[in-house]
C-alpha cells in the first residue's frame, strides 16, 4: 500500500514574489489568484513522497476533455489535473486560515530517488503513479505553485501544505501528510 508523505528536508524554503498575471493567463481562469495584474504571491516546492510498501498507481486518464472522480479536464492547459492532490493554507496564528490554494497536479510521476542509488523509477505522465521510494517534486517556480498573499497584511504565519487531503489516493497512514513552517510576509516595498 502506499503511504503518501511530503518530504519537509526539502520544503523548508518559501519566498515572496511580486509578479504580473495577464488576465488571460491559465493562473487566473483557473483561480489560482483571485485577480489578473500585479500579485504578491508566496512560493514554495512541493515533494510528495511515496515511503509505503506498495507504488501508487494512478487509473489511467480519461479521454480529451473528460472529467471523472480522479481527473479534471482543463481546457485552458489542455491537459488533466488530479483532483484533490494537495491543499495550500496560510494560517494567521490568531484568526486561522486566511488564505487558500490547490496543488495543480497534472501528471503523478517518479521525478526523484528519496535515497540516492534507490531502484529506477517506472512512472511517467503517460503512466502515471509514485513508486516506492520515489518522490514526485513541483518546483516553487511552477505556476499555481503558491499562495496569492495580496490582500495579506505584513507579519508571521504558518504555511500549511496537506498531501491528499480528500483522502482521493490511496494511502497507508494520512496522518503525515501534513508539512507546516513558519513563514513571514514582509511588509509591501515603498
Amino acid at each position: 500500500m502506499p503511504d503518501l508523505q511530503l518530504e519537509a528536508s526539502k520544503m523548508n524554503t518559501a519566498r515572496v514574489s511580486s509578479e504580473n498575471i495577464p488576465a488571460k493567463d491559465c493562473q487566473v481562469v483557473e483561480g489560482c489568484v483571485a485577480q489578473a495584474g500585479q500579485r504578491t504571491l508566496l512560493r514554495f516546492p512541493t515533494y510528495a513522497a511515496n515511503l509505503g510498501t506498495g507504488d501508487l498507481v494512478m487509473p489511467p486518464v480519461p479521454a480529451d476533455g473528460v472529467s471523472d472522480a480522479t481527473y479534471e479536464w482543463s481546457p485552458c492547459h489542455m491537459h488533466h489535473h488530479v483532483r484533490g492532490f494537495a491543499n495550500f493554507e496560510l494560517v494567521d496564528p490568531v484568526t486561522g486560515v486566511v488564505a487558500t490554494a490547490r496543488k495543480q497536479a497534472f501528471c503523478l510521476e517518479d521525478s526523484q530517488p528519496v535515497t540516492i542509488g534507490g531502484e529506477g523509477g517506472k512512472f511517467t505522465c503517460g503512466s502515471q503513479g509514485i513508486s516506492v521510494g520515489w518522490v514526485d517534486v513541483y518546483a516553487d517556480t511552477l505556476a499555481c505553485e503558491y499562495i496569492d498573499v495580496t490582500d495579506q497584511p505584513p507579519g508571521k504565519y504558518t504555511l500549511r501544505v496537506t498531501l491528499n487531503p480528500d483522502h482521493i489516493l490511496p494511502d497507508s497512514n494520512p496522518d503525515n501528510n501534513v508539512f507546516t513552517m513558519p513563514v513571514m510576509l514582509p511588509a509591501p516595498a515603498p
